[in-house]
């Protein structure tokens, strides 16, 4: 057959052109190749399958299973399918996944699967036992997290060597709490006039300096401001008790000068709302993320940024009302509600109290909620046990059950302790313990 067709072009002359014209031939066949290739390439990626009964490719979604630590079991609508991590292609609908890992909590969520959208889990397990680790062991006694969350004040009243009473600041390492001692350093020492244990410990909004509070909220009797990163000698403490109220305007003119900076970042009806209807507003790590306390009534409006394709499809509460603590996602326009303020025992008329502008700056600054650095994960003290939800409100596990003293949880910066305030035994102090819980 090619021999005849070689024949027939070289009779009619066109053998000659032929074979000029194969390289451009062969270069043609090896574009359309590189072309058909790179379509198919990018119709599977975009998550397009071949349909063997109907013939040709039909639109699927896919779904990225992703876990830290790795290796969780993945169920579909109670199906095992994989392992974390990997990706697998799902027809479009809504299912229910689950991940399993021994030793880790379960983490569950609702997955709404869409053509040519990646759905990514991105889900943090916690530990289901929990290690204990002793940070303290000569008691600490109303130990206050200062801003930036690096550092932990506290006092010490019964240490079997007397010098080592006063107080103390222990700074929390970012790559874990193996350290805590060696970074433990004395802001003061015991002195005859004074029970350190009786101070009330508040930080500065730069996390600088210590102010120590003794006698009534109402009427304290003394005050000594210290600096965070050095020993005070006795005799250099002076009372400022007068000053009380001019340190703590100064502080929160700071607090609301750095929350005027931070509430740019928003969109401007969300920034409007924020400065008149919410209190506590704090950013996540990575300031993705707001929580904040409504203090009266307010309504978000509907998409305030343009929604990514993968939103999660949780139920929303964009219709905010007085005392319940919410999240918005910058990322994502979704607005959740989390949990009421009694019930983590924040009192939202504390927080606004003008008669008392100490009891006001305790309130903000002590709250008992905090980011972990997840960017996706609050931490609270609810019915005596220690809690992680995540911002979407799914996933609210009990990751450490008491007892705890006072009520003290502390996240580290890495995220992956709690730092808690409790007694092992009736007959000793309490002491700080850091918790492992990822």
């Amino acid at each position: 057959m090619i021999k005849k067709l070689k024949k027939i072009l070289k009779r009619r002359g066109l053998g000659k052109k032929v074979k000029r014209f194969k390289p451009a031939m062969i270069a043609a066949g090896v574009l359309a190749f590189v072309v058909a290739g790179t379509t198919i390439v990018s119709l599977f990626i975009r998550g397009y399958r071949p349909d063997i009964k109907k013939g040709g490719l039909f639109p699927t979604g896919l779904l990225a299973a992703i876990s830290l630590p790795k290796g969780a079991l993945v169920y579909v609508d109670d199906k095992l399918v994989t392992a974390t991590d990997d990706t697998i292609t799902l027809s479009p609908g809504e299912y229910q996944l689950k991940l399993i890992k021994d030793g880790y909590l379960p983490w569950e969520k609702k997955a709404l699967v869409k053509k040519e959208v990646v759905f990514q889990t991105d889900a943090h397990l916690f530990r289901s036992a929990p290690d204990l680790t002793t940070l303290t062991n000569t008691g600490a006694i109303n130990p206050a997290l200062s801003p930036d969350g690096a550092k932990i004040a506290y006092a010490v009243a019964s240490s079997s060597a007397e010098i080592k009473n006063g107080l103390w600041v222990s700074r929390i390492d970012q790559g874990g709490l193996n350290l805590f001692r060696s970074n433990t350093h004395q802001l003061v020492a015991p002195v005859s006039f004074l029970d350190w244990s009786k101070a009330v410990l508040i930080w500065s909004p730069d996390s600088a300096e210590v102010l120590a509070i003794f006698g009534p909220l109402e009427s304290p009797s003394s005050v000594y401001r210290l600096p965070a990163d050095r020993l005070t000698p006795a005799d250099q403490l002076r009372n400022e008790v007068l000053q009380l109220s001019f340190t703590l305007s100064g502080w929160q003119t700071q607090k609301q000068e750095q929350l005027t900076r931070d509430l740019e970042k928003l969109p401007k009806e969300l920034a409007q709302i924020a400065s008149e209807s919410a209190q506590l507003v704090t950013f996540s790590p990575h300031q993705k993320k707001i929580f904040y306390l409504a203090s009266r009534e307010a309504s978000l409006p509907e998409k305030l940024l343009p929604h990514p394709p993968a939103r999660s499809t949780e139920i929303e509460e964009r219709n905010i009302k007085s005392g319940g603590i919410y999240v918005y996602d910058l990322e994502q326009d979704t607005n959740f509600f989390i949990i009421g303020a009694e019930k983590i025992g924040l009192d939202p008329e504390k927080i606004t109290n003008q008669e008392n502008l100490l009891e006001s700056y305790l309130a903000q600054t002590q709250t008992s909620l905090y980011w972990l650095s997840t960017n996706n994960h609050l931490v609270f003290l609810e019915d005596n046990q220690a809690k992680v939800v995540e911002a979407d409100a799914t996933n609210k596990q009990t990751v450490f059950a008491g007892p705890f003293e006072n009520g003290y949880v502390f996240p580290s910066p890495d995220g992956n302790k709690l730092i808690i305030l409790t007694s092992l035994h009736p007959s000793l102090p309490a002491n700080l313990y850091g918790v492992t819980i990822r």
